[in-house]
């Protein structure tokens, strides 16, 4: 006996209920972090990501600010003939459980062709227009300029609305930073953006239901610091940016969040602000980077170069 085929009326009608139940699924998992029970920020979290911050300054951004040298010159894909104009680098630095809480490091690396300092400068002080550059992850953004600042250490307070979704679990947060630009020299610049407050909203699709106190939150972001590693070569620039944040200890089923939260943090910031600096000099970014440059080797998905400058082992 053959297979009867379904009269179309009948497939057409499965396919609906199919896509209503998968919708429903959808809707069932993708829910704020209220999924998770609140976690009391543990006061051994902060000290330790205190000096693992504290330690990161010291072996890497001090030894940038003195030589200049970023982990990617030795980079196995690099070391020899330099990093492919435009292509995004990212690496593991530390991602672990501690007593206490998480830690989450991720570096970048992009060379822009035709950008200079000041282009960089000029959309990371834009705040006002952080939604535009940084959509989706940033919703709403201003800044203030501090009366301390100098052309030398340029000093903000700035605050965001970040949001952070995946087909799983969607949560914003209202977050406050206090932010150095430091000029070390015409060829040289570094930020550091580190955080002052983060408070999560009840409900991430409607701030009128207010936010948790400040840790007393799901956990799902304690602390962050962000640091750009800025130099201007050969007519365009040489980004490096670092990425680390804090959270609770990872519950059961949920260690994609930290660790993909955070590389996917640098890989989208880097793309975003080469998408934003393209936007000012169409023309000069597009002739550079139709220019062909030679062939070179990929970048090893755990590749273990370069990271001298780091504290912490990948795990």
């Amino acid at each position: 006996m053959g297979l009867r085929a379904s009269p179309p009326g009948i497939i057409i009608g499965r396919l609906k209920r199919m896509r209503i139940f998968l919708a429903a699924c959808v809707g069932c998992v993708t829910l704020h972090a209220s999924i998770l029970p609140t976690y009391r920020m543990d006061s051994r979290a902060v000290e330790f990501f205190n000096r693992y911050v504290a330690q990161f300054e010291k072996t890497t951004v001090a030894p940038y600010n003195d030589s200049g040298k970023l982990w990617i010159d030795d980079h196995a894909c690099c070391s020899k003939r330099g990093a492919e104009p435009g292509k995004l680098y990212v690496e593991p630095r530390e991602n672990m459980d501690f007593s206490g809480g998480s830690i989450h490091h991720f570096s970048g690396f992009m060379r822009l062709p035709g950008v200079t300092i000041e282009d960089i400068r000029r959309i990371m002080q834009d705040y006002a227009n952080y939604p535009k550059y940084f959509s989706p992850d940033v919703s709403k953004g201003s800044g203030i300029i501090h009366p301390d600042s100098t052309p030398a250490d340029e000093h903000f307070t700035t605050n965001l609305t970040l949001v952070q979704a995946t087909i799983w679990m969607s949560v914003a947060y209202d977050s406050t930073y206090d932010v150095h630009y430091l000029r070390l020299d015409p060829e040289r610049w570094t930020s550091k953006s580190a955080s002052v407050s983060i408070r999560e909203w009840r409900d991430p699709k409607d701030a009128a239901g207010g936010t948790f106190p400040e840790g007393e939150d799901h956990g799902l972001l304690w602390r962050t610091n962000t640091y750009w590693l800025v130099r201007e070569r050969d007519g365009g620039v040489d980004m490096e940016l670092d990425s680390m944040t804090v959270s609770r200890p990872v519950p059961t089923g949920f260690a994609w969040w930290g660790t993909k939260r955070t590389r996917d943090a640098v890989t989208k910031i880097l793309s975003d602000m080469k998408t934003a600096l393209t936007g000012l000099h169409p023309q000069r970014m597009t002739a550079t980077a139709a220019v062909p440059s030679p062939k070179r080797d990929s970048l090893p998905k755990r590749a273990r170069c370069g990271r001298s400058g780091h504290p912490g082992n990948t795990r």
